[in-house]
């Protein structure tokens, strides 16, 4: 995209470190390094500061550009929009798939107390279980590379809505970043003790 020639020449031309360019417009350094070698795409909030600081239009940044942005916005969209059904599905499966034989073969295996059952359906699980820390992490670097945060910005991402609009709020997540990632924390450690007390009890 012609964006990470424009930023990075004009970067040069005011005589700008990266470091000053990310305090200008309130970003991190490898923020600035990510858009100057085209790993990222900065979000419209970005671009208006990046235009005034350079001051130049938000069009003229981007000329060529927009087109190609929508397309790399919907396509994503659609992505994460998959990467999250394809997670949720092997979750389920995953789960089913280990209660399931862990009922249905209770012949004792001869590895401690579990069963053939208990053994075939962990044999199912792990594989599952790649498969959702796949999907998990490609929907994390799609969240980072269009800056979504909260899980309302996803929101309006999945569903094509304008994500800026949404960000105007100054969501909790924002404001408190590592807090924000504790909490989520303790409630997926909070959720996978409830599933797997549930699990041991059904097969216990």
């Amino acid at each position: 995209m012609e964006l990470a020639g424009q930023i990075r020449n004009r970067r040069t031309e005011l005589g700008l470190s990266q470091d000053e360019v990310a305090e200008a417009i309130y970003v991190s350094r490898q923020t600035i390094s990510n858009w100057e070698t085209d790993k990222t795409y900065p979000d419209v909030e970005s671009l208006l500061r990046l235009s005034v600081l350079f001051d130049t239009s938000v069009d003229e940044l981007i000329k060529g550009d927009a087109a190609t942005l929508e397309r790399t916005v919907a396509l994503d969209s659609r992505k994460m929009h998959w990467l999250t059904w394809a997670m949720i599905a092997s979750i389920v499966l995953a789960v089913a798939f280990f209660v399931g034989l862990s009922a249905a073969w209770l012949e004792p295996s001869g590895i401690g107390r579990m069963s053939c059952g208990n053994i075939a359906g962990a044999a199912v699980f792990v594989p599952l279980y790649v498969i959702v820390m796949g999907c998990a992490i490609a929907i994390e670097r799609l969240k980072k590379r269009h800056n979504l945060v909260t899980y309302r910005e996803i929101d309006a991402f999945l569903k094509g809505d304008p994500v800026e609009e949404v960000r105007r709020g100054g969501d909790f997540s924002r404001q408190h970043p590592a807090l924000s990632l504790l909490l989520k924390f303790l409630a997926g450690a909070a959720a996978g003790a409830f599933i797997g007390i549930v699990v041991y009890k059904l097969i216990g």
